[in-house]
C-alpha cells in the first residue's frame, strides 16, 4: 500500500451557507482553519450545525439515513454549499436535497461519483452515538474501513469499484439461477477482492498499532486486540471459496464469501469490547479509533482532515474528557466542538466562537476581542 505523505495546507472548510436545513436559520458563516467552537443551550440546534457540516462532506446525515428528515418543517429543499481550501487549491462545494434526489457541485459542475467530491474533505464525528460502530453490526465497520484506506490509498476506489461491479453482476446472474454467467464473474471478483483484502489488511496493520498505543495509554489495565475477518475461510483463496460456495449461493440468490462480508473485530481480554465494557468504555475505545485514523489521515493524505466533536462530555468522566482533548490539541486537524458550558472548552483562546439560540447561529463578540 502507498503510504506516501505530502505536505498539506493548514486551512480545511473556510466558509459554511446553510439554507433550509432542520430548524436552523439560513446562515453564512467563516470558520477557524484551526478550532471552532459552537456554544448554546440544549436543543438550540448546535449538532444540526455539525450535521450540515458532515452534509456537505458526505451527502448524507451521521444522525439519520432518511435525508428527508433534515429538510426544516414546511420547507421543499435543503442547500449546503461551502468553500475548502487545501493541497490543490480552493474550491467551491455544494450539495443540495430535494423531492427524494441528492445534486452534488464541485465547482460549478455536478458531481456523479461522490468519491470525486469526498475526498476534498477527510471526516470524522464523535458524538453521543460513538458506541454504534461496534453495536450496529459489521455495515458500519465496513464503511469505517473503505472511507479509512479511501483517504489513505488512492488507487483503493478504484479496486473496490471493481469489486462492487463483480458482485453486483454475479449476484444478478445467481438470484436468476445461471451459473454459468455467476461462474465468468469469479475470477474478477476473486482478483479484486484478493487486492481489497490486502489493501485492507495493510492499512488496519498500521491504524491499530496507533489504536493500541492511545488505549494503552487511556486504559492500561486493560489489554485490546483485534481480529480482522477477511469474509471467507482464512488459509484458503477467494477464488476457492467463491468456486465451493457456488450450490449454496445459487439457493440463497447472493453471494456469500468475499471482502463485502469482512468485519473488524475489536476485543478486550480476549472477548468482544461490546460484551465486555461498559457504554462509557465502549465509546473511548471508538473515540481512540477514530483519532488514530484522523492521525493517519493526516500523516498520509494531501488534504487536512476535519473533526465534528459533538457533546463530548457525555458519558465520559472529566480524566478521560481531559485524555482525549489533549490528543485533539496536539493533532493537526480543524475540530469543530458543541458544548453548553463554554468556559470549560480547553484551549479556547486559539478558537472561532459561535453561539446558537433557537436555530439563529452568530459569530461571538470574543473573536473580535481576540483579533484585535
Amino acid at each position: 500500500m502507498r503510504l506516501v505523505a505530502e505536505k498539506a495546507v493548514p486551512s480545511g472548510l473556510t466558509v459554511l451557507n446553510v439554507q433550509g436545513f432542520r430548524h436552523l436559520a439560513s446562515v453564512s458563516l467563516n470558520f477557524s482553519p484551526h478550532l471552532n467552537v459552537i456554544y448554546g443551550v440544549n436543543a438550540a440546534g448546535k449538532s444540526s450545525l455539525l450535521e450540515a457540516i458532515y452534509f456537505l462532506a458526505r451527502a448524507k446525515s451521521f444522525l439519520t439515513p432518511r435525508l428527508q428528515r433534515v429538510i426544516a418543517n414546511g420547507g421543499k429543499e435543503v442547500v449546503v454549499t461551502g468553500r475548502v481550501q487545501n493541497a490543490s487549491g480552493r474550491h467551491q462545494l455544494g450539495v443540495s436535497f430535494t423531492e427524494g434526489k441528492t445534486r452534488v457541485r464541485l465547482n460549478g459542475e455536478d458531481v456523479r461519483s461522490l468519491s470525486e467530491f469526498a475526498g476534498l474533505i477527510p471526516i470524522q464525528v464523535l458524538n453521543t452515538e460513538a458506541q454504534r460502530l461496534l453495536t450496529e453490526g459489521p455495515t458500519e465497520r465496513r464503511s469505517f474501513l473503505n472511507w479509512g484506506v479511501f483517504h489513505v490509498e488512492p488507487a483503493y476506489r478504484e479496486v473496490w469499484r471493481r469489486y462492487q461491479r463483480g458482485l453486483r453482476q454475479r449476484n444478478a446472474a445467481l438470484r436468476l439461477g445461471n451459473e454459468s454467467v455467476a461462474k465468468a464473474w469469479e475470477t474478477e471478483l476473486s482478483e479484486a477482492g484478493e487486492v481489497v483484502t490486502e489493501v485492507r489488511t495493510q492499512f488496519l496493520n498500521t491504524l491499530m498499532t496507533e489504536w493500541a498505543m492511545l488505549l494503552n495509554d487511556w486504559m492500561p489495565h486493560l489489554t485490546f486486540d483485534w481480529r480482522y475477518r477477511t469474509g471467507w475461510l482464512q488459509g484458503e483463496s477467494l477464488s476457492d471459496a467463491l468456486q465451493k460456495g457456488r450450490s449454496a449461493e445459487l439457493k440463497q440468490g447472493f453471494t456469500l464469501y468475499g471482502p463485502h462480508r469482512a468485519d473488524l473485530v475489536l476485543v478486550v481480554d480476549d472477548q468482544p469490547v461490546s460484551q465486555r465494557l461498559s457504554r462509557g468504555q465502549q465509546k473511548i475505545v471508538v473515540i481512540a479509533l477514530r483519532l488514530a485514523l484522523l492521525t493517519l489521515w493526516r500523516q498520509h493524505s494531501a488534504n487536512r482532515p476535519l473533526l465534528l466533536l459533538d457533546d463530548l462530555a457525555a458519558e465520559l468522566d472529566a480524566h478521560h474528557r481531559g485524555l482525549v482533548m489533549d490528543r485533539v490539541r496536539g493533532m493537526d486537524v480543524q475540530t469543530f466542538i458543541t458544548t453548553i458550558e463554554a468556559e470549560r472548552v480547553p484551549f479556547s483562546d486559539q478558537a472561532q466562537w459561535f453561539h446558537v439560540e433557537q436555530g439563529r447561529i452568530s459569530a461571538d463578540e470574543r473573536n473580535e476581542r481576540g483579533s484585535a
